[in-house]
């Protein structure tokens, strides 16, 4: 059952040109449409995950979110809260709902309660091997879909569009009525702005 949701979304910025206060004021509401709430997601077949959320529907660049699935009590158990390890189950999800082909993505998530990283599939750490210390956050990068291809060109197919991260690891020192999210995730391609994220649940 998902428990909670963090989203970012991105548009890309031409570099080397002056914008006058209109276009800045026309790429901030642009920007701030592409925010949004994880209703169900839509899988790597494209299909299932139930209906993509209504924000993405407006958003002309990148929809990115995270959602913390599960967690469960691991050994030792001990009574110091800061000393007992918990297994969790997360999912990221990055979409490209824009007209410009994201080459080579690359998703940071904040991560901030000394979590390891024991596996993710659909991506691949950038910061090192598995089991990976992101207890500062870590970087994801498409593996085997290091680019995200545009709705336009591939007639909608989320396989070519978006990424599902499904990821399993240990984090620490959080009491159990305690939600243990991230900062936020953020894409980090050059070009590309992220506005805050907004959280839900």
């Amino acid at each position: 059952m998902m428990k909670a949701v963090t989203v970012k979304a991105g548009m890309k910025l031409p570099w080397g040109t002056r914008y006058s206060l209109s276009l800045l004021i026309l790429l901030s509401s642009i920007i701030f449409l592409c925010n949004g709430q994880d209703y169900g997601t839509p899988t790597e077949d494209g299909a299932g995950g139930g209906e993509p959320p209504p924000e993405m529907a407006h958003c002309n660049g990148i929809f990115m979110s995270y959602s913390f699935g599960s967690r469960e009590r691991e050994y030792p158990h001990v009574k110091n809260v800061t000393a007992q390890s918990w297994e969790f189950k997360a999912t990221a999800m990055i979409v490209n709902a824009g007209k410009e082909e994201l080459m080579g993505w690359q998703m940071f998530i904040g991560f901030r309660h000394k979590e390891l990283i024991v596996s993710a599939t659909g991506a691949a750490p950038m910061d090192g091997d598995y089991h990976l210390d992101a207890s500062n956050g870590t970087t994801f990068i498409g593996s085997p879909n290091t680019d995200l291809k545009t709705s336009i060109e591939t007639a909608g197919d989320f396989t070519q569009i978006s990424t599902n991260i499904e990821i399993t690891g240990t984090l620490f020192g959080v009491a159990k009525s305690v939600m243990p999210m991230p900062k936020t995730p953020k894409l980090i391609n050059d070009g590309w702005e992220c506005p805050a994220a907004k959280r839900k649940g």
